[in-house]
């Protein structure tokens, strides 16, 4: 039972969905909107949400008043009321049942047992009408009576039974951290990913268009004041006047999606490097997970000559740095990076990299200080790029996106943000390579992709190396 509250809508969801959906009053997170998008909107055909509250009420029995005073909604409710004083077990059930409500008495019962809480969970035969009254403001039980909806929804369960995958999301509102709870709503909405990025980009790209217009048509109005009040630049006046409405009508008659919107919006909704795509007007922010393709083997192949790129030094500034115990051997160094920078690696880094593009003002930039972990989990096993995390630098792409930008080549642009992020240059060895390799040396995630697909630590991969090499020798010797 997670107490840490989930602040943002949920990867793939959009916020410009939630709030085309009923949410709770006062809701106090994102929790409860996520997990009926996960598992009550696949099973109804035209879903709107949940309706209902979040309320922090002293008296019980004004909270079930409250309650079974506000039901006549036809939509899905779930209201929460957290109360101090206890009414009488004997008058909260007969006002219950006085209203055609029946008591769940097993969810009570388990938080009763489970964590000595005082919880009364009811439901309506008929409606999909439920509610939770429980005697404590501990987020971790708001968390965990969600988790409950198969049993208050009980006729919409019927005709459509819990399946495995909505009982690993329901089971995950029990874990002690939120990331489990995230990572099964993702692997839910899988399906309705390409509808709600498609959703919010055909969204954000209509609000840019019509600020234009809105913009166009507060100039229009207020130059129209202006003419009304200044007679003696009257001349000037009309004819600035006329000049902004032909710029307004123009406006109107093309600010529309044209073939490059509309293949980027396209483009956007089904790239799986994309990730943690947000708008703010006209600039388009998002990340990139993508794998380390483009070196110089060259490069890598005169330090392999030379050796000193296995010595250890890879800190900032060539200091050393700390490693897994197992990379302190030299001999275990050249192999695994002999494997990752060849001209035919076994194994390529994930990588990541993050971008601000501004599709008015054709501009790019990177933020070295960017959280990936906490803009998508995906993130927890990909290595950020050296040259964004320490410099903000994208070397000679800075110039090349911004051209692609004034061409209208949105696609391109992009593609080359996801080819930079893919990018290291050997030759900054001490600025950025180094630490480059100490980042990679000293890292226990699943940041490496083998050629076959499946991914390994540095350490799991060094191990499959060696077994392959004494397998090939031992082939040798037969």
């Amino acid at each position: 039972m997670f107490r840490e509250l989930i602040n943002n809508p949920i990867d793939p969801i959009p916020v410009e969905y939630t709030n085309t959906i009923c949410r709770l009053e006062n809701e106090p997170d994102y929790s409860l909107t996520s997990l009926g998008i996960a598992v009550l909107k696949p099973r109804v055909e035209t879903y709107q949400g949940i309706y209902g509250k979040y309320a922090l009420i002293t008296d019980e029995e004004v909270a079930v008043d409250n309650f079974v005073g506000d039901n006549t909604t036809n939509q899905f409710t779930f209201s929460y009321y957290v109360y101090s004083n206890k009414m009488d077990d004997a008058k909260l059930k007969a006002t219950i049942e006085e209203h055609g409500f029946e008591i769940k008495e097993n969810i009570g019962t388990f938080l009763k047992e489970k964590a000595n809480v005082d919880c009364c969970a009811v439901y309506h035969k008929e409606k999909n009408c439920t509610a939770i009254f429980i005697n404590t403001r501990d987020m971790k039980y708001y968390h965990i009576s969600i988790s409950f909806l198969s049993l208050l929804y009980p006729q919409l369960f019927k005709e459509h039974p819990m399946t495995e995958q909505d009982y690993n999301v329901v089971k995950a509102c029990s874990k002690t951290d939120k990331d489990a709870f995230i990572q099964r709503i993702q692997e839910c909405l899988q399906p309705y990913a390409m509808e709600f990025r498609r959703m919010m980009l055909n969204t954000l790209l209509k609000t840019m268009h019509e600020g234009k217009i809105n913009y166009a048509r507060r100039e229009l109005d207020n130059q129209r004041s202006y003419v009304d009040s200044v007679q003696v630049t009257l001349s000037d006046a009309l004819k600035h006047l006329k000049e902004l409405t032909v710029t307004f009508e123009g406006l109107v008659a093309t600010e529309k999606f044209d073939e490059a919107e509309e293949d980027l919006v396209e483009y956007l909704s089904t790239t799986k490097e994309i990730r943690a795509m947000k708008m703010e007007g006209s600039v388009l922010n998002f990340s990139v997970a993508t794998l380390l393709n483009n070196y110089n083997p060259d490069a890598w192949r005169t330090f392999a000559q030379r050796g000193y790129i296995y010595d250890g030094k890879y800190g900032r500034n060539g200091d050393t740095c700390t490693l897994l115990d197992v990379f302190n051997d030299k001999n275990n160094r050249k192999i695994l990076l002999d494997n990752i920078f060849s001209e035919t690696p076994e194994f390529a880094v994930k990588i990541a990299g993050n971008y601000r593009i501004d599709l008015d003002n054709y501009r790019v930039t990177a933020r070295s200080d960017y959280d990936y972990n906490a803009a998508d989990p995906i993130f927890k096993s990909y290595m950020p790029n050296p040259h964004i995390k320490l410099f903000r630098c994208l070397g000679g792409y800075e110039g090349r996106i911004p051209d692609q930008l004034r061409k209208r080549n949105y696609i391109g642009a992009i593609q080359l943000c996801i080819a930079s992020a893919g990018s290291v240059d050997l030759d900054e060895t001490q600025q950025t390579f180094r630490p480059f390799l100490g980042w990679l040396l000293n890292c226990r995630e699943k940041i490496l992709h083998r050629k076959d697909g499946v991914d390994m630590t540095p350490e799991e991969a060094l191990i499959y190396l060696i077994d392959k090499e004494k397998e090939n020798e031992t082939h040798k010797d037969d």
